[in-house]
C-alpha cells in the first residue's frame, strides 16, 4: 500500500513516505499571536527556544539526545485568510510538526502547550489561537492518522522543502 496515496506531487509522496518511515507519534501545530504574521527567522527562531526547552524536559540539559520532528512553517510574511475559516477568522503564521515523543504523546500536551509560550514574545497558546477546538495536538496512533497528518503538514510542499526548519530534523536515528 502507498503510505503517501493522499499526495499531490511526486515530491510529495516521497517526503511522505520518508516522514512516515519516522515513527512519528504525535502532530502541533504552534502559532503566533498578533495581528500579522511573523518572518520565518523569527518563526526558526522562537522553534529553536522550544526545542531546545522540550529536550532539556524530555532528556535533561546535558543530553545530546534529540527529538526526532519535522517542523514546518506555514503562512510566514503577511497575513492570510483561508476559505476554510469563518468569516473574518486570522489564519496567521504557524509551524506544524510531527514528531516523536517517548511513550505516550498525550503526556506532553500540557508540557509542550507551556514551553511553546515561553519560547518567544510572539508565540501563541495553541488553546487561545485554536478556539472551540483541541487539534493543535494529535496523537498519531494508528496508520491512518499517521498518513493523513503526514500528508497534511506536506500540504504546502509542492516540488520543495521551503518552510521546512531543516536544522531540526536528526539525520541520525534517535537513540
Amino acid at each position: 500500500m502507498d503510505d503517501a496515496r493522499c499526495s499531490r506531487t511526486e515530491f510529495q509522496r516521497q517526503a511522505a513516505d520518508w516522514l512516515i518511515s519516522a515513527g512519528h507519534n504525535a502532530m502541533v501545530t504552534l502559532t503566533f499571536s498578533g495581528d500579522a504574521g511573523v518572518s520565518y527567522k523569527l518563526a526558526e527562531k522562537a522553534f529553536g527556544s522550544f526545542a531546545h526547552k522540550l529536550k532539556c524536559h524530555l532528556f535533561g540539559a546535558k543530553s545530546k539526545k534529540r527529538i526526532p520532528m519535522c517542523p514546518i512553517v506555514e503562512d510566514f510574511g503577511g497575513e492570510m485568510m483561508w476559505s476554510t475559516s469563518a468569516a473574518g477568522a486570522r489564519q496567521g503564521t504557524h509551524i506544524h510538526c510531527l514528531m516523536r515523543l517517548p511513550g505516550c504523546p498525550m503526556t506532553y500536551k500540557e508540557v509542550i502547550q507551556k514551553l511553546w509560550k515561553t519560547s518567544g514574545r510572539l508565540c501563541g497558546d495553541p488553546k487561545v489561537n485554536c478556539p472551540d477546538r483541541d487539534d493543535w495536538f494529535i496523537e498519531l496512533d494508528d496508520a491512518h492518522k499517521k498518513n493523513e497528518m503526514t500528508n497534511y503538514v506536506l500540504k504546502r510542499c509542492d516540488d520543495n522543502f521551503d518552510g521546512v526548519l531543516v536544522m531540526f530534523m536528526p539525520i541520525r536515528p534517535a537513540t
